[in-house]
């Protein structure tokens, strides 16, 4: 009987855990998205307001940024520097492959990509507007995967633990 007992209770905690870290799963795309976002705000402050060279930028970006995105605005900014007759869009993209490795969200990482283009403008004030509109549709991403996780989040809970229920009923 007490194996019964411990099955049933493996069989929830294992249903229950499942659903847990698909919510944890949408938390995490969004936690990046909004790490995106924070980088990309950064990015046209400076260009605004202080009107520093990009691997000026990349480089204090890495400082303020965490793992694994450090590294990646790092080497980039370094990369930069050293001039070696690439462009900084080139570079950006040859450097995301760093982050291929690291546990980042598809998603985020295309939308890595993309920031990379946005340097690809000619003058501050186009960079500028390019950055904003980004910034619009990360926004606008990232309210709509917010909304699917708390929408989803309640009703995978509650699934995982009717299946583990059934499970229990159906095999013990």
């Amino acid at each position: 009987m007490w194996q019964k007992l411990v099955a049933g209770t493996c069989v929830m905690t294992g249903a229950v855990g499942f659903g847990l870290a698909l919510c944890a799963e949408l938390g995490s795309e969004i936690a990046h998205l909004k790490k995106l976002k924070e980088l990309l705000l950064y990015i046209i402050g400076e260009i605004t307001y202080l009107h520093r060279p990009a691997a000026e930028i990349l480089s204090m970006a890495a400082q303020r940024m965490g793992a694994p995105y450090a590294v990646f605005l790092e080497q980039t900014a370094q990369q930069l520097e050293a001039r070696g007759g690439y462009t900084l869009p080139e570079i950006w993209n040859a450097n995301i492959g760093l982050l291929r490795e690291a546990e980042i969200p598809k998603e985020a990482l295309r939308y890595l990509e993309r920031m990379g283009t946005c340097f690809g403008c000619e003058g501050d004030k186009m960079q500028i507007e390019y950055f904003s509109l980004f910034e619009r549709e990360l926004d606008e991403r990232i309210s709509v995967l917010s909304a699917k996780q708390s929408e989803n989040s309640r009703l995978i809970s509650a699934l995982s633990a009717l299946t583990g229920v059934l499970c229990i009923v159906l095999f013990l």
